[in-house]
């Protein structure tokens, strides 16, 4: 007999996911057990399994979750703004705002991706690649003669994702700073050179 869904199914595999991402950024994938997560989750163990077969199933759907938000925005920014300096400042502000509400998402992302099963894994560096060609066709085209320089390009680019990547590390969304003037702030010193930013 099949188990019947919930109306709130989604809502509660949502909640298991945001709780599990907190524990896994906190203690890390192997030092968190299925008990941490139904303490977590204030559940039973069986009743976790009625949403996900096992953690690394959790792990799984976390993390192709969050890279899809991510590339969906891309994909939305790609849409609807032609100019690469407007299209940049956009992506990066979706991507702050992403990341200051999904941190620990994106610390496991970060983190964990190891613990994946290949085939998922590979899925989800597939995607990793495709939100770096993002940037760096937008960034060529800010700077086409660099852009001839492929491995400038990479480089280029990989430096602005190690900018923004860790700033959940020490970045708090409910400071003085918002992830939007963060997000600005990043792209005027990357575009700018410190020697021309603003005070």
């Amino acid at each position: 007999m099949v188990r019947t869904r919930s109306k709130d199914y989604e809502n509660i595999q949502a909640s298991i996911l945001d709780n599990t991402a907190a524990l896994f950024a906190e203690r890390g994938y192997a030092a968190t057990s299925i008990g941490d997560i139904a303490q977590a989750c204030d559940c039973s163990k069986s009743r976790l399994y009625h949403y996900f077969e096992n953690k690394e199933d959790i792990l799984a759907e976390m993390l192709s979750e969050h890279i899809d938000v991510l590339l969906e925005g891309c994909h939305d920014a790609l849409a609807k703004h032609a100019d690469p300096v407007e299209r940049f400042r956009v992506l990066v502000r979706f991507f702050m705002g992403i990341y200051a509400v999904s941190s620990d998402k994106h610390a496991v992302l970060l983190t964990c991706i190891r613990f994946l099963p290949e085939e998922t894994r590979q899925t989800v560096l597939r995607k990793e690649r495709e939100l770096v060609t993002f940037i760096r066709d937008i960034i060529a085209r800010i700077r086409p003669d660099i852009a001839k320089n492929g491995q400038l390009a990479h480089i280029d680019t990989m430096l602005f994702f190690g900018m923004i990547n860790w700033t959940y590390t020490w970045f708090k969304a409910d400071g003085p700073v918002t992830p939007e003037a963060l997000a600005d702030r990043a792209v005027d010193l990357f575009l700018g050179g410190y020697r021309e930013l603003p005070a």
